[in-house]
């Protein structure tokens, strides 16, 4: 039994779960980083570092329950609140969060070069756990399977990625809402690192689901934005 009551009776939609699903992976990126830069899982400083941010009740209620270990329960969370605008509440604070987060990592750090090298390791990694613990670990798809696991269970939400251009031996995808189009981030002085080391995340994501392919980067231009751009090519 869920140790959080609940306001009613409203059940949530599958597409709401797997919404809350993958903003739970976006948020455990950021203690995934933490762990690697050893700084103190004992404290809730991921919130009390952004004292000038207002944040929903309902939100210190989700950090409660993982920091206790708990299975959050979607609709107690929500509480009061319709679950669509507590999920979209709880995707802009995820997003702050992250982003303080980096800049107080980065600010502090005496060598920020090497420490942004060790969260881009971080990045990958986590990015190909993920993977695995959704889609297994054969790293046997093809290049268009790849594309649709990749959109339909990043934690950056459903259509997030375009699709360029797919063969049997080539694949080319357009992040269409990376951190550098998330409004969320715009005043953050971090959001480039921030945009690098989901790169990498999605990288790893990838480099599970096609073992076998060659995977770069770059950026394209999208309605006259810079967009990144991952290619995979066949061995």
């Amino acid at each position: 039994m869920s140790r959080f009551s609940g306001w009613n009776e409203r059940r949530s939609t599958i597409e709401q779960e797997r919404k809350f699903e993958r903003l739970n992976g976006l948020h455990s990126l950021t203690d995934a980083w933490l762990k690697s830069i050893q700084l103190s899982q004992d404290t809730p400083h991921r919130l009390e570092r952004m004292s000038a941010v207002t944040l929903n009740p309902n939100l210190w209620l989700f950090e409660k329950a993982r920091l206790d270990q708990l299975e959050p329960k979607l609709e107690d969370l929500a509480g009061a609140q319709e679950i669509d605008e507590f999920l979209g509440d709880l995707q802009e604070t995820i997003w702050i969060i992250q982003a303080s987060t980096l800049d107080n990592a980065l600010s502090g750090s005496k060598s920020p070069d090497e420490l942004l090298s060790v969260l881009q390791s971080t990045s990958w990694n986590h990015g190909k756990s993920r993977s695995e613990r959704i889609w297994g670990g054969n790293g046997n798809f093809s290049f268009q399977e790849a594309f649709s696991a990749l959109d339909g269970s990043s934690p950056y939400g459903k259509n997030s990625f375009l699709l360029e251009r797919s063969s049997a031996r080539e694949l080319s995808v357009i992040w269409k809402n990376s951190p550098l189009q998330n409004p969320v981030l715009d005043p953050s002085p971090v959001r480039q690192e921030l945009a690098t080391l989901h790169e990498h995340w999605v990288k790893g994501f990838l480099y599970n689901l096609s073992r076998g392919a060659t995977i770069h980067s770059d950026f394209t231009r999208l309605q006259s934005e810079r967009h990144p751009r991952f290619i995979l090519l066949s061995s």
